[in-house]
């Protein structure tokens, strides 16, 4: 099967893509968490083929990561092999279709959108991540979510096979989809949207999407995004700011002032324990008060 990004195969040296023992903090929009025992940075489907080729030869563990955000990267490290996806970034536009390997960055994919008189997307602005992790989590907000675009996606198993599936709408899923819990890799994705001649207007429409998150703070301090889903019927964040526990503060990890839902990063100190630390207090808090479970958006990664 061919992907509509094309890669031309050739020999590869698996020394220059895997490394041993890599800090990961700088990969999450947390800035916390510890090493991975090995790191690859495929920058091509061959290389990625050859890193989980490499993994599945030594019985490792694989684990993904791009954009670093929803995630909370333990300070223990990830053991077996980490796989960086920021490498696969290349895209194109082809009719409405909007094809972008999974590593790109969502606000970049947006924007190569509207410079095609593309539009779709513009509530996503200012949402941290890439494709990828969009499309596994299914992000979005309250007007869209990203699957109601997509037309298909090229994934690999862990084996180096390479499917493509189609979402059907029997498959959309609150903050979740098809790919939840399996073991595969993003590779490749197509986005249908909308013709829109006006690109100026667009452009404005996304940029106010993204100074709304600027006005409640969500980008004043490190964070993941929302550390928990919405429960059905309810808010999260207004759960978890009734219960009095907005400024909540462990360690450095504080419950934000302006987006409950949110747990910052306030020290260079902080560590991605004390924010565990803290989403667990607030979780059995709301619980003990509301009788509510929340259930983690944030997921967590390495040795817990």
């Amino acid at each position: 099967m061919s992907t509509t990004i094309r890669n031309e195969s050739e020999k590869i040296n698996i020394d220059q893509i895997i490394r041993a023992n890599v800090p990961l903090r700088m990969h999450s929009t947390y800035r916390t968490g510890g090493a991975a025992d090995y790191l690859a940075e495929p920058g091509h489907l061959d290389e990625l083929r050859e890193a989980l080729r490499w993994a599945e030869e030594r019985n490792l563990p694989v684990t993904i990561l791009a954009g670093g955000s929803n995630v909370l990267i333990s300070d223990k490290g990830v053991e077996g092999l980490v796989i960086l996806l920021t490498g696969l970034n290349r895209h194109h536009i082809r009719g409405v279709l909007c094809v972008a390997h999974s590593g790109l960055p969502l606000d970049t994919a947006i924007n190569v959108a509207i410079e095609h008189n593309l539009s779709g997307l513009e509530p996503l602005g200012g949402l941290p991540g890439s494709i990828g992790g969009a499309v596994w989590g299914n992000a979005g907000v309250r007007e869209v979510s990203i699957m109601d675009f997509v037309e298909w996606v090229d994934y690999v198993d862990y084996g180096g096979n390479l499917f493509r599936y189609y979402p059907f709408k029997a498959d959309r899923q609150y903050r979740a989809s098809f790919f939840s819990g399996k073991e595969c890799v993003l590779y490749e994705v197509a986005l249908r949207l909308i013709p829109n001649k006006n690109s100026s207007e667009a452009r404005l429409a996304k940029e106010e999407s993204r100074n709304i998150r600027l006005r409640k703070g969500q980008f004043d301090l490190p964070s993941a995004g929302c550390m928990f889903k919405n429960p059905p019927g309810e808010s999260a964040g207004r759960l978890i700011e009734k219960t009095g526990l907005k400024q909540m503060n462990y360690h450095g990890a504080i419950v934000s002032a302006n987006h409950a839902n949110f747990i910052l990063k306030s020290s260079q100190d902080t560590t991605s324990a004390d924010i565990y630390a803290l989403s667990e207090m607030v979780r059995e808090k709301i619980e003990k008060e509301t009788s509510i479970s929340l259930e983690r958006e944030v997921q967590l990664i390495g040795r817990w």
